[in-house]
């Protein structure tokens, strides 16, 4: 099976947007490589040889492109990118632990906006919807967000609490907690449902993409909340890991829409 234009596109970039982030430290490199792997996985659903625009095709196109508006968001700002010397960084750690830009904000709400429509996707293309599985999935996936801290997180980090050691200013935890409800819906979706148009050796493609998104966002949580984070602090298998996970989540759940 020949690769599509769109997966070549993110073979390509991906790995310069990881080397921009970790080795060269590009601020430039890191904004234009992340888009260009964004617009990867939106390219998928609308290079299709099909003219006719499914409600399932125009869903997860709608979140592809909300998505794309998310990762716009999230490229950080020159002075977030590069560290200030060791005393201003500790002290800047200090004061703003938790707290995040309007523009981080904007991309959860972005995101959140993005999970919503591919939940409405999910349930919308479903021969059968197995309730049983999507809550245990949806109460399981807030069970596990709460023991890792993702939402409203304890004072102290433990194996029995707060496992990723993270600290949310108490302005943002609302949104970060609405935001972790939804992706949990989205994910509840994607293992409950039975596609009716995916094909049969794509039809565990959604709950796979779903997962993988999910595992993800905790990379970004850890950037963005952990304790221990802060500019520069991220190795490449970090890098690796939580963008691959990304993209990919991102290009596999794309791929579920066939012309």
């Amino acid at each position: 099976m020949p690769v599509s234009i769109s997966a070549s596109l993110l073979l390509t970039s991906l790995p310069l947007l990881v080397f921009s982030e970790w080795q060269s430290r590009s601020h430039r490199g890191t904004a234009i490589f992340k888009m260009l792997s964004s617009i990867a996985f939106l390219s998928s659903p609308l290079l299709l040889s099909s003219t006719e625009w499914s409600d399932y095709r125009r869903l997860i196109t709608l979140g592809l492109g909300f998505s794309l508006l998310g990762d716009f968001f999230l490229i950080p700002s020159r002075r977030e990118f590069y560290p200030l010397d060791s005393k201003a960084t500790a002290r800047d750690k200090s004061e703003e632990l938790g707290k995040v830009s309007i523009s981080f904000q904007l991309g959860i709400v972005a995101f959140a906006v993005a999970h919503i429509a591919y939940t409405w996707a999910f349930l919308q293309d479903s021969r059968e919807t197995y309730w049983t599985v999507f809550a245990a999935t949806f109460v399981g996936t807030l069970g596990a967000g709460k023991w890792l801290g993702v939402i409203y997180p304890g004072a102290h980090s433990s194996l029995k609490s707060n496992a990723l050691d993270l600290h949310i200013s108490p302005d943002m935890r609302p949104l970060v907690a609405f935001y972790a409800v939804i992706i949990a819906t989205m994910f509840a979706a994607a293992t409950s449902t039975s596609p009716s148009t995916v094909p049969l050796d794509w039809s565990r493609s959604r709950a796979l993409g779903a997962a993988m998104f999910v595992v993800s966002d905790l990379f970004v949580a850890k950037n963005a909340f952990g304790r221990s984070s802060g500019p520069n602090s991220r190795g490449v298998l970090e890098i690796s890991m939580g963008y691959g996970l990304y993209f990919w989540a991102q290009m596999v759940i794309a791929g579920t829409v066939v012309a």
